[in-house]
């Protein structure tokens, strides 16, 4: 659940995480590129890979999980848990969605003094880019990425022990 809230990634790309597709030293994760032409669970909507930098304290969380099956999260040890998993984990919450926390990181980034570059939240989220950013503005922003997402993660940390 903690790698949705912080990652902003869907549902899926988190239930179906991969440790081949994980760098335990550098936090690097990187989603594939989805094949339209195959049914494989877990990739990058966008059709393109994507890589980010796990906030350091969520690396740590992460690397201490056993390395049973192919997935990072699994149950049973032989396969992956299922999107709809944790789904259902979320909305015993409340009315809480893997998808509304993307949007809820965009107003985070909106109200920061001073608001972070809108261009920066989007390559965050890997929304798609729209009229000329998406000809001219090709940096995927790695390093500012992952700065971002250790700023994230502190947020999220400190709301979650104030509610405690």
């Amino acid at each position: 659940m903690k790698l949705a809230i912080v990652t902003v990634q869907r549902a899926a790309a988190v239930a179906y995480m991969r440790w081949e597709h994980y760098e335990p030293d550098t936090g690097i994760w990187t989603i594939p590129a989805k094949d339209p032409q195959e049914l494989t669970e877990g990739l990058m909507k966008s059709g393109r890979a994507f890589a980010v930098r796990l906030p350091v304290n969520l690396r740590q969380t992460i690397n201490t999980l056993p390395q049973r099956c192919p997935h990072v999260f699994s149950f049973d040890g032989h396969r992956p848990i299922h999107p709809e998993t944790l789904r259902r984990n979320f909305m015993k919450f409340g009315d809480i969605t893997t998808h509304g926390f993307r949007n809820t990181f965009k107003t985070w980034a909106l109200h920061q003094q001073p608001p972070i570059d809108m261009f920066l939240v989007d390559r965050y989220t890997d929304h798609s880019l729209q009229g000329l950013d998406r000809h001219y503005r090709r940096d995927d922003m790695f390093k500012e990425r992952a700065a971002l997402g250790e700023r994230y993660m502190a947020y999220v940390q400190q709301e979650a022990w104030n509610a405690e």
